[in-house]
């Protein structure tokens, strides 16, 4: 009896740590096929803390989290539209080309190539300029070099009126 009690307390408490670190890309792609992608997202959408840790994943390039980005886009609305677009724009510098790759899959030039901040701190926007531009000139793909081309001219700050 006290086995049987005490690995039903372990696997409780296995289940609760879990539940409270961030979740893997592939915790999402679970969840999105057993429960599909709008019920996944407004759940996210309505936990800030897992939502704001599955856009710092998608932010990252790494192509597990690009791919749950395109697997929620589908789903989103206006807010949580905009949230992935920016998680997307802000992958740009890290891996060009694989984002450059998702425009046209769910995913348009305007809303990947552009400065992902809505009120940045002073500096913020200016650095993710030089970083995304400097990625956008450096691939070598010649089927993507025109869509870079492009993006470069989106991701370019305008200047300050005045």
């Amino acid at each position: 009896m006290f086995k049987r009690l005490l690995a039903i307390l372990i696997c409780n408490l296995a289940i609760v740590i879990s539940a409270a670190g961030a979740p893997s890309p592939e915790d999402i792609v679970t969840r999105i096929q057993r429960d599909g992608g709008k019920f996944v997202l407004d759940d996210l959408w309505n936990h800030d803390s897992e939502f704001e840790a599955v856009l710092r994943g998608i932010e990252s390039a790494n192509p597990r989290w690009l791919e749950v980005a395109q697997l929620l886009k589908p789903f989103s609305d206006a807010g949580s539209s905009e949230s992935i677009n920016y998680a997307v724009a802000r992958a740009l510098p890290i891996d060009p080309e694989r984002v450059l790759h998702m425009i046209g899959h769910g995913f348009d030039l305007i809303s990947l190539c552009t400065s992902p901040f809505d009120e940045p701190e002073p500096g913020v926007a200016e650095a993710y300029e030089r970083r995304a531009l400097s990625a956008l000139a450096s691939l070598r793909d010649p089927d993507l070099k025109s869509l870079a081309s492009e993006c470069a001219k989106q991701v370019r700050l305008q200047p300050a009126a005045g």
